[in-house]
């Protein structure tokens, strides 16, 4: 197992974020703010063309082409970089090998292209052929560049996936990029109303508190619906390392009821823990898949007062990134002097310490006890799905938009190079 510090795993609320934002659409800086005080316009303009032969894309089937153009309109030469993301209507992430992407010159310098991956979203990327990711394009004055864009589907693209939305975008360089005329959406055959996949905690019992040596009960959830399945098994990373009360080392415990036994969680990283997978091909037909889970505290736990630990559960394939992000809060606290009267814990309110023995109660494979709190949704919107981190206020990535990320995908350019692209600053995990 990798371990990996809170900045790191929090990392998709910088960069990371900038970059899978934009692709999903989620959060943008538009042309027209970027352009804002140049009166004369943009001095380059990009357009993609409408696909060809235009009939619905196949899994292995013929691809489609189109013709992406880059117009200099200005009196000197200016410099571009540009990249065309995309996303999959349905609740998978597309891998690498899920589509065929190409970009070849006809009217331009010699390039390179390259599939880059990040956070479910596909990332199709392409450079001048003497340099890298990070290089950039070079276009004389009154000069185009036109290059032919391949696109299709390979026989391994996800069956709970439906359409596929294309965008090209600019990420150096004062380009008009227009997503009216820059944004295509593949129909695919068959045609599909894709599903979600749904993830959410139900709580055992409102009272528990984790203390050294007593658990807290939970009950992760996870359901899919709609058509299709996942082509690879779905791993869960469970996480507490947004605890911020003050403890430098609050000495947390998971353990998951697995084959009947409880048994203890080795920690991934700080605060976190990797789950049993979910087998290939989770699908509607598989039905509710929950594991029960218990925190409690070790007995160097540093925490001095019955507090509130925000847990997080975030799903991914292998290669994926995360793309389902569910949350909920446990109380916890120190342990009781004997006899002592019930603690308070500061959040939420009214929680106090069960008063019921340690030793757990085994829960049913349905959701008893108290309602879900938070669950991860993904899928089955147009262009995308959405994830919700809940009560945690973390990242919720969400899909559909092609969103134009201008002076931010910029710096991360500047600040990363080719390692955005390639997902040397994809957020991994250990695999179990």
């Amino acid at each position: 197992m990798t371990a990996r510090s809170v900045a790191a795993r929090r990392v998709r609320t910088v960069a990371a974020t900038a970059v899978v934002t934009a692709v999903a659409g989620a959060a943008f800086v538009p042309a027209a703010a970027v352009a804002a005080d140049k009166p004369g316009g943009h001095a380059l303009k990009m357009s993609l063309g409408a696909p060809t032969p235009g009939a619905p894309l196949k899994r292995g089937g013929a691809t489609e082409s189109m013709i992406l153009t880059v117009a200099n309109s200005s009196d000197k030469a200016q410099d571009f970089s540009a990249w065309l993301p995309g996303e999959p209507d349905g609740p998978s992430p597309v891998m690498k090998d899920s589509v065929v992407f190409d970009v070849t010159p006809i009217d331009a310098p010699a390039t390179k292209s390259a599939i880059g991956h990040q956070d479910g979203f596909f990332q199709g990327e392409f450079y001048p052929a003497s340099g890298n990711a990070s290089s950039v394009f070079s276009v004389p004055a009154k000069t185009e560049f036109t290059w032919k864009v391949t696109f299709g589907l390979s026989t391994t693209y996800p069956t709970n996936d439906g359409d596929f939305t294309l965008h090209a975008g600019r990420l150096v360089g004062d380009i008009d990029d227009d997503t009216s005329r820059n944004t295509v959406v593949f129909k695919t055959d068959p045609q599909i109303k894709p599903g979600k996949l749904n993830q959410s905690w139900v709580h055992d019992d409102d009272e528990a508190v984790a203390r050294p040596g007593r658990r807290a009960r939970l009950l992760l959830e996870a359901r899919a619906d709609g058509p299709g399945e996942f082509p690879a098994e779905l791993h869960r990373t469970i996480s507490a390392n947004g605890f911020r009360d003050g403890a430098g080392h609050p000495d947390f415990i998971l353990e998951a009821k697995i084959d009947g036994k409880i048994v203890k969680l080795k920690q991934s990283g700080e605060s976190e823990w990797e789950l049993p997978a979910i087998p290939k091909g989770f699908g509607a037909a598989s039905g509710l898949s929950a594991i029960d889970l218990y925190l409690s505290l070790g007995e160097h736990s540093d925490i001095k007062k019955d507090t509130v630990v925000p847990l997080e559960s975030s799903m991914y394939m292998t290669d994926s990134g995360y793309f389902n992000v569910a949350g909920t809060k446990v109380a916890a606290g120190p342990a009781l002097a004997t006899g002592s009267p019930s603690a308070t814990p500061s959040s939420p309110a009214s929680q106090s310490p069960s008063p019921s023995p340690s030793a757990p109660v085994t829960p049913s494979a349905s959701a008893s006890g108290s309602a879900a709190t938070t669950g991860g949704t993904t899928g089955g919107t147009t262009g995308g799905g959405t994830d919700t981190a809940g009560a945690t206020g973390s990242l919720a990535s969400t899909g559909s938009g092609g969103g134009l990320y201008g002076a931010l995908a910029a710096v991360l350019l500047a600040v990363g190079g080719a390692a955005a692209w390639f997902g040397t600053r994809r957020r991994r995990v250990a695999r179990v």
